[in-house]
């Protein structure tokens, strides 16, 4: 971003709309000479003091908390300043105004973090992680990205790249006194070494991938034939009446969308239409809108009518193409089916449950989370992104080939130059390495403000 260095940004930094408090947040050189033209106060560092808040022509805006802290102790490493007032949308935009007018200007999204990035005050792993924890939508993806923040990710990250550095400068002292014939990389175990390297990224990877799949939100689609209790089972599952439920057939006609949480899992999940044979044109395309639906889900989660004593062959006329599927036999307090995960064939689970009752909806609850997390999903420590899984992945390939390359070729000085773009491809993760492309990435999803 322009300017960098020298401007001084302002900004919005609480959530829009009214509120009993609203912040303004300014960070540069001039922050603290614009705060207190604002205030009309000398202002003390890290101290709160209480002031009014006046316009261009010394009328009272507003009244509230000021504080300053001085860079490079703040958040930016520049200095900063917040003007705590009152929520509301208008006196927070006059207040704002008032700050442009003298001097600042409007922060871009995610400007604050990059500031803060750009300043060493943060990583880029960390910067990501307070963008994840505003997103978060259920507490353990607040807490994952909470660990990313304090830094347990980017250790992980540093540890290896350090490693990998040292054992780059092992090799390349092999290639620059070779006249002592002091094999280096012997004497250093560089191989073995770089061959640890290779098991902690593979199990970093493994790690990152879980915790990547932890964080986002999944979208499961309920399937099945009319009255087979798929609404039911939707609002049992949302604690709520959110669909409509008779004893006709084709009651649902569009989908239903309902975000739910499954303890660390965030669901959306789709109710749909009844799928069979109808001459009503709606249902026709109610019909057609839920297999479209199931095609892109996440998780198709079959819904059978247990009592009906229905053959799945005539129940489902869908193929799915590499979906994940899940039957739930439903109305198991008719049938008589025990609650539970009552078979698994051809990695299709089927669990008994009764929408009407509960029984088994713990089950089918804990089953879909392990189906969308996988295994070991509960050992998760850090928040992660798809561009971590990516940066990752590349790195263990890269090394797994400068390994499987030096065992054939026996050369220091080709391995040297693999141990580089694998150490640059885990320091983008961090951001010792970054391009503005990726910056620009990051830093735009941000809100403004932040």
């Amino acid at each position: 971003m322009a300017g960098l260095d020298s401007d001084t940004i302002a900004a919005v930094a609480t959530a829009r709309g009214n509120g009993p408090v609203g912040i303004i947040r300014l960070s540069g050189p001039e922050a603290l000479s614009i705060a207190q033209t604002v205030t009309g106060s000398e202002l003390k560092a890290r101290f709160a003091h209480y002031v009014s808040f006046a316009d261009s022509m010394g009328s009272t805006l507003d009244s509230g908390i000021v504080l300053y802290f001085p860079g490079p102790n703040s958040f930016t490493g520049e200095d900063v300043v917040e003007l705590q007032g009152h929520g509301g949308h208008i006196v927070l935009q006059a207040l704002l105004n008032r700050c442009l007018q003298l001097g600042a200007r409007s922060a871009q999204p995610g400007e604050f973090s990059e500031r803060a990035f750009l300043n060493g005050k943060i990583d880029l792993i960390q910067a990501e992680a307070i963008a994840d924890l505003i997103a978060a939508e259920n507490e353990a993806a607040a807490k994952l990205a909470s660990s990313s923040l304090t830094g347990s990710f980017s250790k992980h990250v540093n540890s290896l790249s350090e490693q990998l550095n040292e054992l780059r400068a092992l090799t390349e002292a092999s290639i620059d006194f070779p006249e002592e014939d002091i094999d280096v990389l012997t004497r250093h175990s560089v191989i073995q070494r770089l061959e640890q390297c290779k098991e902690t990224l593979s199990t970093l990877l493994d790690e990152v991938s879980k915790s990547q799949r932890k964080t986002q939100t999944y979208t499961a689609v309920l399937y099945g034939a009319p009255n087979a209790g798929k609404s039911s089972l939707l609002n049992a599952l949302a604690h709520d009446d959110v669909a409509i439920v008779t004893h006709l057939p084709g009651t649902t006609r569009d989908t239903l969308k309902q975000s739910i949480n499954i303890g660390d899992l965030t669901l959306e999940i789709i109710d749909t239409a009844g799928i069979r044979e109808t001459h009503d044109f709606i249902e026709q395309e109610g019909v057609k809108r839920a297999k479209a639906t199931a095609t892109s889900a996440d998780l198709i989660i079959y819904v059978i009518d247990d009592a009906a004593q229905i053959t799945d062959e005539n129940l489902i006329d869908f193929q799915s193409d590499g979906n994940l599927i899940l039957k739930v036999r439903n109305k198991i307090d008719q049938s008589g089916r025990e609650a539970g995960i009552s078979a698994t064939k051809e990695n299709v689970t089927e669990v008994g449950v009764s929408a009407k009752t509960g029984e088994g909806l713990s089950t089918l609850a804990n089953t879909v989370k392990d189906l969308l997390l996988g295994e070991g999903h509960q050992n998760s420590q850090f928040s992660a992104r798809q561009r971590h899984v990516e940066a990752l992945a590349a790195a263990n390939e890269k090394l797994g080939d400068a390994l499987a390359a030096f065992g054939v070729y026996s050369a220091a000085e080709l391995l040297s130059e693999d141990l580089k773009l694998v150490q640059a491809t885990l320091d983008s993760l961090t951001g010792r390495v970054s391009s503005d492309d990726i910056l620009g990435q990051i830093f735009s999803s941000f809100c403004i403000g932040k």
